[in-house]
């Protein structure tokens, strides 16, 4: 385990719940403006994320999360990340996200109705992330 003076406190939340808490070495992540890493005894920082990929580095070890955009704040050495829809790459079922990446671009190539529409352009979003990330991480570990 590195030492407390090494690390920070990060907290990723989302409305199923915690999606990951613990000490952190650093964390790289996807804002507005471009990406960020953060690092311990960081300056304090309120910021909009982009939908992308977290990567954690704690106890040397990578973890990968996907992201639907949200807002991280840095303040007295820890992070919290808040977002509408969070996964671990790891908890990402690719055959599962293929099939509603496929049932959303049904739906709206079908012009559904105002309600369906949105929910389908939103499930499509969230498809893609975790396809994007789950490809990425798998292309990451062939490449190591």
């Amino acid at each position: 385990m590195a030492s407390k003076d090494n690390t920070f406190f990060l907290e990723i939340v989302s409305p199923e719940g915690i999606v990951f808490e613990g000490e952190v070495e650093k964390i790289t992540l996807e804002t507005n403006i471009g990406e960020i890493t953060v690092l311990p005894h960081h300056v304090s920082l309120f910021t909009k994320l982009a939908e992308g990929e977290v990567t954690i580095l704690a106890d040397g070890n990578k973890t990968h999360i996907a992201v639907a955009g949200g807002f991280l704040e840095v303040k007295e050495n820890k992070a919290t990340i808040l977002s509408d829809y969070a996964i671990r790459a790891e908890s990402i079922e690719i055959a599962k996200a293929e099939e509603r990446k496929r049932k959303a671009e049904n739906v709206l190539q079908e012009k559904a109705e105002n309600t369906d529409f949105i929910l389908a352009q939103k499930d499509l979003r969230k498809s893609i992330l975790e396809l994007k990330v789950a490809q990425n991480v798998k292309r990451r570990h062939t490449n190591s």
